[in-house]
Formats: C-alpha cells, sequence, structure tokens
C-alpha cells in the first residue's frame, strides 16, 4: 500500500538539533527498511524555506509506519498519513459511491 506523509514542524530548532535531524534523514536514506520495516520511499519534497515535507511510502501495512511516525513527534514533528491510490481506482470508487446513492 502506498501512503502520502505530510510532515510539520511544531515549534523551531536549533542547529544542533536539525544537524541531528539530517543525520538521522541522512541514515533512512541509506536504509528505509530500518525505519520502516519492509517499507520502502518512493518519493520526497521538502519545501524551501519551511519545514514542511511531504513523503509517499510503499509498505505491507500501516502498522510498520507507527514506530517511525512516533520517533517523528518525539522529535518535534506533525505527520499526518493519507492512503494514496491512483486515479483510475479513485474514480471507480467515487462511481460506485455515486450509484449506490441513486439506488
Amino acid at each position: 500500500m502506498e501512503f502520502i506523509l505530510t510532515h510539520k514542524l511544531l515549534g523551531t530548532i536549533s542547529p544542533e538539533i536539525m544537524e541531528g535531524t539530517l543525520e538521522q534523514v541522512k541514515r533512512l536514506l541509506a536504509k528505509p527498511d530500518e525505519f520502516v520495516p519492509g517499507g520502502k520511499l518512493i518519493a520526497s519534497y521538502g519545501a524551501r524555506g519551511k519545514f514542511f515535507n511531504v513523503c509517499i511510502w510503499d509498505v505491507p501495512n500501516t502498522e510498520a509506519l507507527c514506530p517511525f511516525v512516533e520517533q517523528l513527534a518525539l522529535a518535534g514533528w506533525d505527520t499526518d498519513i493519507m492512503p494514496a491510490e491512483k486515479m483510475t481506482v479513485h474514480v471507480e470508487k467515487l462511481s460506485q459511491a455515486l450509484r449506490a446513492m441513486k439506488k
């Protein structure tokens, strides 16, 4: 399953804390499976000039994301998790819902 994670920093961060954070990110990029068991980081985006990041993960299940998200929370990041689906799948689900409403 693919999930979109949005990360927003809560509060300010010192250069020393940011240095540690960057080291963790480097570890994550080198071995994502250590942070999210069975997970694969598909893509990421970091907004310039803002502490806002978006990542797309392919994971076996949502539970695989829990330890990673809890670590982020302890580090001061608020994370939203949204399931991602292809537009064709989304349109079919909307069509089914609309048909059900018409009954």
